[in-house]
C-alpha cells in the first residue's frame, strides 16, 4: 500500500526553485506514483498564487493542473468541524492543512514550517526522503 502523505505548499514551490532539493525528490516519488499526496484547497491556491506572482500566469496554470490531477484535493468545507475544534492550537494559516491530516488519518504531514513542530505527523522534505531510503540533499527543504 502506498503511503499518503500531506504536501505542503512550500514542498511544490522549493521542488521547482531548488531542483537538487529534498522537496524535488518528494515530488519524483509522487510522479512516480510511489505515493498519493492529499493537499487542501488552500494549499492549492497558494502553489497558483505564487507562481502567478513570482513567474507567470501560464506556469501557474500548469502547476494548477498538475496538482489537480496528481493529488487528492480536500475542500474547507469538509474539514470544517475538526478545522473548528483545532482552532487556537496553531496559526490560522496552516489551521486547514492540520485539519486534513486530522480528519484523514495521515501519517505525515510533509512541510518545510516551524509552525508545525509540535504536531506528531510532521516531518521535513529532508526527514521523509531519509526515511524513503533515498539519497539526501544538503538542503533540509
Amino acid at each position: 500500500m502506498l503511503a499518503r502523505v500531506f504536501i505542503d505548499t512550500g514542498i511544490f514551490i522549493y521542488a521547482f526553485e531548488f531542483p537538487n532539493s529534498n522537496s524535488n525528490k518528494i515530488i519524483g516519488l509522487l510522479n512516480k506514483r510511489e505515493i498519493e499526496a492529499v493537499v487542501s484547497t488552500r494549499v492549492l491556491k497558494e502553489v497558483t498564487k505564487y507562481f502567478e506572482k513570482h513567474h507567470n500566469l501560464a506556469l501557474a496554470r500548469l502547476f494548477r493542473r498538475y496538482i489537480v490531477n496528481s493529488c487528492f484535493i480536500v475542500s474547507a468545507e469538509i474539514v470544517k468541524e475538526i478545522t473548528n475544534k483545532l482552532r487556537g492550537q496553531i496559526k490560522e494559516k496552516d489551521l486547514e492543512q492540520l485539519a486534513v491530516v486530522k480528519k484523514f488519518k495521515l501519517k505525515y504531514l510533509i512541510a518545510y514550517d516551524k509552525d508545525f513542530e509540535k504536531v506528531e505527523e510532521y516531518m521535513t522534505p529532508r526527514e521523509f526522503v531519509r526515511k524513503f531510503g533515498l539519497t539526501l540533499s544538503k538542503e533540509e527543504y
